[in-house]
Protein backbone atom coordinates (compact mmCIF):
# COMPACT_ATOMS: atom_id res chain seq x y z
CA UNK A 1 0.00 0.00 0.00
CA UNK A 2 1.06 3.23 -1.02
CA UNK A 3 0.00 6.51 0.47
CA UNK A 4 1.06 10.41 0.10
CA UNK A 5 0.55 13.33 2.37
CA UNK A 6 0.92 16.70 1.17
CA UNK A 7 -0.21 20.01 2.56
CA UNK A 8 -1.63 22.02 -0.45
CA UNK A 9 -0.89 25.84 0.45
CA UNK A 10 -4.91 26.73 0.84
CA UNK A 11 -5.01 28.99 -2.05
CA UNK A 12 -1.57 30.78 -2.33
CA UNK A 13 0.12 31.31 -5.83
CA UNK A 14 -1.49 29.92 -9.29
CA UNK A 15 -3.48 27.30 -7.40
CA UNK A 16 -4.68 25.51 -10.89
CA UNK A 17 -1.02 25.28 -11.79
CA UNK A 18 -0.14 24.17 -9.14
CA UNK A 19 -2.89 21.86 -8.37
CA UNK A 20 -1.31 20.38 -12.18
CA UNK A 21 1.59 19.75 -10.41
CA UNK A 22 0.29 17.78 -7.81
CA UNK A 23 -1.57 15.92 -10.42
CA UNK A 24 1.70 14.86 -12.37
CA UNK A 25 3.20 13.84 -9.39
CA UNK A 26 0.61 12.08 -8.36
CA UNK A 27 0.04 9.85 -11.64
CA UNK A 28 3.74 9.23 -11.36
CA UNK A 29 4.03 7.90 -7.79
CA UNK A 30 0.32 6.09 -8.15
CA UNK A 31 -0.23 6.02 -4.38
CA UNK A 32 -3.33 4.43 -3.37
CA UNK A 33 -4.30 7.05 -0.72
CA UNK A 34 -3.94 10.77 -0.42
CA UNK A 35 -3.76 12.71 2.95
CA UNK A 36 -4.18 16.51 2.33
CA UNK A 37 -4.40 19.55 4.54
CA UNK A 38 -4.27 23.22 3.88
CA UNK A 39 -7.35 21.79 1.04
CA UNK A 40 -8.89 25.28 -0.19
CA UNK A 41 -12.27 25.20 -0.77
CA UNK A 42 -14.47 28.31 -1.88
CA UNK A 43 -17.96 29.00 -3.47
CA UNK A 44 -16.65 28.45 -6.68
CA UNK A 45 -13.65 26.20 -6.43
CA UNK A 46 -13.14 23.31 -4.51
CA UNK A 47 -9.45 21.80 -4.73
CA UNK A 48 -9.78 18.50 -3.25
CA UNK A 49 -12.71 17.71 -5.64
CA UNK A 50 -10.90 18.83 -8.57
CA UNK A 51 -8.09 16.41 -7.50
CA UNK A 52 -10.30 13.47 -6.93
CA UNK A 53 -11.95 13.89 -10.19
CA UNK A 54 -8.49 14.17 -11.83
CA UNK A 55 -6.74 11.12 -10.43
CA UNK A 56 -10.57 9.39 -10.42
CA UNK A 57 -10.51 8.92 -6.33
CA UNK A 58 -13.45 9.16 -4.25
CA UNK A 59 -12.65 11.92 -2.02
CA UNK A 60 -14.16 12.02 1.74
CA UNK A 61 -13.25 15.23 4.26
CA UNK A 62 -13.48 17.75 6.52
CA UNK A 63 -13.97 21.93 6.03
CA UNK A 64 -11.64 23.35 8.54
CA UNK A 65 -10.93 26.88 9.42
CA UNK A 66 -13.27 28.95 7.77
CA UNK A 67 -12.30 32.55 6.99
CA UNK A 68 -11.88 35.36 3.98
CA UNK A 69 -9.28 34.48 1.55
CA UNK A 70 -8.72 36.39 -1.11
CA UNK A 71 -12.03 38.32 -0.91
CA UNK A 72 -13.42 34.55 -0.37
CA UNK A 73 -15.33 33.14 2.45
CA UNK A 74 -13.26 29.67 2.11
CA UNK A 75 -12.35 26.66 4.27
CA UNK A 76 -8.60 25.15 4.80
CA UNK A 77 -9.98 21.33 5.50
CA UNK A 78 -8.68 18.24 5.31
CA UNK A 79 -9.32 15.18 2.81
CA UNK A 80 -8.22 12.56 2.38
CA UNK A 81 -8.24 10.31 -1.69
CA UNK A 82 -8.26 6.91 -2.50
CA UNK A 83 -9.11 4.21 -4.50
CA UNK A 84 -9.50 1.55 -1.85
CA UNK A 85 -12.95 1.38 -0.31
CA UNK A 86 -14.07 3.21 2.87
CA UNK A 87 -16.04 1.70 5.59
CA UNK A 88 -16.87 4.62 7.55
CA UNK A 89 -15.78 8.37 8.36
CA UNK A 90 -15.04 10.63 11.50
CA UNK A 91 -13.75 14.39 12.22
CA UNK A 92 -13.72 15.87 15.45
CA UNK A 93 -12.57 19.60 16.32
CA UNK A 94 -9.36 19.59 18.45
CA UNK A 95 -8.42 21.62 21.27
CA UNK A 96 -7.49 25.34 20.44
CA UNK A 97 -6.74 28.53 21.38
CA UNK A 98 -8.05 32.44 20.68
CA UNK A 99 -4.04 32.59 18.78
CA UNK A 100 -5.02 29.57 16.58
CA UNK A 101 -8.40 28.56 15.94
CA UNK A 102 -10.46 26.29 14.31
CA UNK A 103 -8.88 22.83 13.77
CA UNK A 104 -10.34 20.01 13.36
CA UNK A 105 -8.84 16.06 12.78
CA UNK A 106 -10.28 13.61 10.27
CA UNK A 107 -10.08 9.77 9.60
CA UNK A 108 -11.13 7.40 6.93
CA UNK A 109 -11.43 3.96 7.89
CA UNK A 110 -10.49 2.13 4.61
CA UNK A 111 -10.60 -1.84 3.42
CA UNK A 112 -6.82 -2.48 2.33
CA UNK A 113 -4.99 -5.78 1.25
CA UNK A 114 -3.48 -5.56 4.94
CA UNK A 115 -6.83 -5.48 6.22
CA UNK A 116 -8.83 -2.25 8.11
CA UNK A 117 -7.00 0.51 8.88
CA UNK A 118 -8.07 3.58 10.06
CA UNK A 119 -5.99 6.91 8.24
CA UNK A 120 -5.71 10.23 10.00
CA UNK A 121 -5.17 13.66 8.41
CA UNK A 122 -4.23 16.40 10.73
CA UNK A 123 -3.17 19.84 11.02
CA UNK A 124 -1.70 20.60 14.38
CA UNK A 125 -1.30 24.01 15.52
CA UNK A 126 0.82 26.62 13.96
CA UNK A 127 2.22 28.56 16.86
CA UNK A 128 5.92 29.08 17.42
CA UNK A 129 5.67 29.31 20.87
CA UNK A 130 6.04 27.40 24.20
CA UNK A 131 1.93 27.51 24.45
CA UNK A 132 1.75 25.84 21.15
CA UNK A 133 4.28 23.12 21.87
CA UNK A 134 1.26 22.22 25.18
CA UNK A 135 -1.40 22.97 22.33
CA UNK A 136 -0.17 20.21 20.05
CA UNK A 137 0.42 18.01 22.83
CA UNK A 138 -3.00 17.84 23.81
CA UNK A 139 -3.93 18.50 20.24
CA UNK A 140 -2.34 14.83 19.13
CA UNK A 141 -3.39 13.13 22.55
CA UNK A 142 -7.19 14.19 21.45
CA UNK A 143 -6.47 12.50 18.32
CA UNK A 144 -5.31 9.37 19.77
CA UNK A 145 -7.55 9.02 22.04
CA UNK A 146 -10.39 9.25 19.45
CA UNK A 147 -9.29 6.88 16.80
CA UNK A 148 -7.87 4.30 18.70
CA UNK A 149 -11.27 3.99 20.53
CA UNK A 150 -12.77 0.54 19.86
CA UNK A 151 -10.66 0.00 16.79
CA UNK A 152 -8.05 -3.27 16.90
CA UNK A 153 -6.57 -2.79 14.00
CA UNK A 154 -3.76 -0.23 12.77
CA UNK A 155 -3.49 2.90 12.46
CA UNK A 156 -2.07 5.43 10.48
CA UNK A 157 -1.98 9.47 11.44
CA UNK A 158 -0.71 11.64 8.33
CA UNK A 159 0.26 15.69 8.14
CA UNK A 160 1.63 18.71 9.05
CA UNK A 161 2.53 18.09 13.06
CA UNK A 162 3.61 21.24 12.56
CA UNK A 163 6.97 20.40 14.53
CA UNK A 164 9.78 17.88 14.52
CA UNK A 165 9.10 14.68 15.41
CA UNK A 166 11.92 14.73 18.32
CA UNK A 167 10.01 17.53 19.89
CA UNK A 168 8.89 17.17 23.32
CA UNK A 169 5.51 17.56 22.55
CA UNK A 170 5.77 14.22 21.06
CA UNK A 171 7.88 12.50 23.04
CA UNK A 172 4.49 10.36 24.41
CA UNK A 173 4.02 9.40 20.74
CA UNK A 174 6.94 7.58 20.12
CA UNK A 175 6.83 5.27 23.44
CA UNK A 176 3.60 3.40 21.75
CA UNK A 177 3.88 -0.03 21.13
CA UNK A 178 4.72 -1.11 17.54
CA UNK A 179 5.32 2.56 16.52
CA UNK A 180 7.33 3.69 13.29
CA UNK A 181 6.81 6.79 11.63
CA UNK A 182 8.51 8.26 8.21
CA UNK A 183 11.17 10.49 10.30
CA UNK A 184 13.86 7.54 10.61
CA UNK A 185 13.64 7.54 7.12
CA UNK A 186 14.78 11.06 6.48
CA UNK A 187 17.25 11.99 9.46
CA UNK A 188 18.13 15.47 7.97
CA UNK A 189 15.46 15.97 5.46
CA UNK A 190 13.20 19.02 5.74
CA UNK A 191 9.39 19.20 3.89
CA UNK A 192 9.60 23.41 4.44
CA UNK A 193 10.72 24.65 1.41
CA UNK A 194 12.76 27.81 2.79
CA UNK A 195 13.73 26.07 5.95
CA UNK A 196 16.59 23.31 6.23
CA UNK A 197 16.30 20.50 8.99
CA UNK A 198 12.30 21.11 9.43
CA UNK A 199 10.88 18.31 8.56
CA UNK A 200 7.03 19.19 9.99
CA UNK A 201 5.05 16.77 8.04
CA UNK A 202 5.09 13.10 9.05
CA UNK A 203 3.22 9.76 8.79
CA UNK A 204 2.89 7.77 11.55
CA UNK A 205 1.99 3.93 11.92
CA UNK A 206 0.81 1.71 14.77
CA UNK A 207 0.91 -1.37 13.14
CA UNK A 208 0.37 -3.63 15.53
CA UNK A 209 2.67 -6.48 14.28
CA UNK A 210 0.70 -6.76 11.24
CA UNK A 211 1.63 -3.74 8.94
CA UNK A 212 4.88 -2.24 8.59
CA UNK A 213 6.44 0.81 7.01
CA UNK A 214 8.82 -0.43 4.21
CA UNK A 215 10.08 3.03 2.95
CA UNK A 216 9.47 6.66 2.75
CA UNK A 217 10.75 9.51 0.55
CA UNK A 218 10.15 12.88 -0.23
CA UNK A 219 8.40 14.13 -2.97
CA UNK A 220 6.95 17.25 -4.97
CA UNK A 221 10.16 18.43 -5.00
CA UNK A 222 10.10 19.92 -8.66
CA UNK A 223 10.04 23.43 -9.11
CA UNK A 224 9.44 24.80 -12.69
CA UNK A 225 12.53 26.47 -14.21
CA UNK A 226 10.24 29.15 -16.29
CA UNK A 227 8.03 30.47 -13.42
CA UNK A 228 9.47 29.23 -10.13
CA UNK A 229 6.42 27.78 -9.58
CA UNK A 230 6.10 24.61 -7.20
CA UNK A 231 3.25 22.44 -5.60
CA UNK A 232 2.95 23.51 -2.42
CA UNK A 233 5.70 25.46 0.21
CA UNK A 234 5.48 22.03 1.31
CA UNK A 235 6.88 18.71 0.70
CA UNK A 236 5.46 15.89 0.39
CA UNK A 237 5.84 12.23 1.76
CA UNK A 238 5.21 9.35 -0.32
CA UNK A 239 5.31 5.85 2.69
CA UNK A 240 4.93 2.68 1.66
CA UNK A 241 3.23 -0.20 3.43
CA UNK A 242 3.09 -3.89 3.52
CA UNK A 243 2.12 -6.78 5.26
CA UNK A 244 4.42 -8.21 8.50
CA UNK A 245 5.95 -11.47 8.01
Amino acid sequence: MRMITLNLWKNEGDLPARLQMVVAECRRLKPDLICLQEVYAGAEFDAGAWLAQALGLSLTGVPARIKQRSGVLSSSGLALLSSLPLLSQESIDLPTSPADGGRKAFFGAIQTELGPVRIVSLHLSHLNTDEGGRLRQVQLSSIWSWVREGWDYPTILAGDFNTRFDAPCLSWLRTQAHFEGTHRFLPSATSLRDRPYALIDHVVLVGLNRVQLRRAALCFKDMEAETGRVASDHFGIVADFDAVG
